[in-house]
């Protein structure tokens, strides 16, 4: 976002509807069908409510609610809302910005560690604050933009950094590190690895099939559990197929499902929110 917007003159309300029209047709769509699955819950009118406006992760105890991928959605929505103010401090001052937010990422890990120390027995409230908690991942939002900042004058000595070594510490640090991951602790190494590709002037991930699947991953990932359910309701009535062969079957419907709402529901979606005159 840091590399789209630096040299805008940030409109909010035009920036603002144009964020709502990336994410939130798919998101209702994804909602309204997870409700149909969950019409018999109790309270359904107040998580609706609270999905419908991306504010689920801010009350502890309906993170997960409705379709339990959405709450990530409440974490993004921040970002957006927040973000022309946190462009405007790094503009300030970018090299300021960028180390206050290597010291703003050290004291969220220890608090996180902290709540996960001190977490209370059989509390899915304090579970849900937390992990799913909005504020509680800035400092993950902050570090990408500090990525731009290493990104723009660290340029070529990043270029020369082999990006498959970095993928491989974040694979080991997830298989092997012994304390909670959550709330962005490896953004460090993923700020690398991001900030790594982008300084190749050739990358295998400019492959047509790939920039493909990067278009559609949205709908992958905020459509999976709704697509889950109705497909385990199938392969349960009709097929009775076993983990594995269930598993690649159901990758991929979500990828086919994902494909065409791509193409019939977030495109002219998008283009039709983007039109509108505010």
């Amino acid at each position: 976002m840091c590399y789209t917007y630096f040299n805008e003159q940030i409109q909010y309300k035009d920036y603002l509807k144009r964020r709502i029209a990336r994410i939130a047709p798919l998101y209702w769509v994804a909602m309204i069908v997870s409700i149909i699955r969950v019409r018999d819950e109790s309270q359904l009118g107040f998580k609706t409510l609270l999905n419908f406006f991306f504010a689920q992760a801010y009350v502890p105890g309906y993170a997960l609610t409705i379709n339990s991928a959405g709450w990530s959605l409440s974490v993004e929505m921040l970002f957006y809302l927040l973000f022309p103010l946190l462009l405007l401090l790094y503009k300030a001052n970018q090299q300021r910005f960028a180390y206050g937010a290597l010291l703003f990422y050290v004291l969220s890990q220890l608090v996180h560690l902290w709540m996960v120390a001190h977490a209370k027995t059989n509390s899915n409230n304090w579970h849900e604050l937390t992990y799913y908690f909005p504020f509680a991942h800035l400092n993950e939002f902050v570090m990408g933009m500090a990525g731009y900042y290493f990104y723009t004058h660290n340029k070529e000595q990043l270029s020369k950094m082999p990006v498959l070594v970095t993928l491989a510490m974040v694979i080991l640090s997830i298989i092997y590190l012994p304390f909670s991951k959550h709330n962005g602790l490896l953004s460090p190494l993923f700020v690398l690895m991001v900030v790594g590709i982008a300084c190749k002037k050739d990358s295998w991930l400019s492959a047509k099939p790939l920039v493909w699947l990067g278009e559609v991953s949205y709908g992958i990932y905020i459509l999976q559990m709704p697509v889950n359910f109705y497909v385990s309701k199938f392969n349960a009535k009709y097929l009775g197929l076993t983990i594995n062969w269930f598993f690649l079957f159901f990758v991929i419907v979500l990828i086919i499902v994902s494909a065409l709402c791509y193409s019939y529901i977030e495109k002219p979606l998008r283009r039709k929110i983007n039109s509108l005159q505010i």
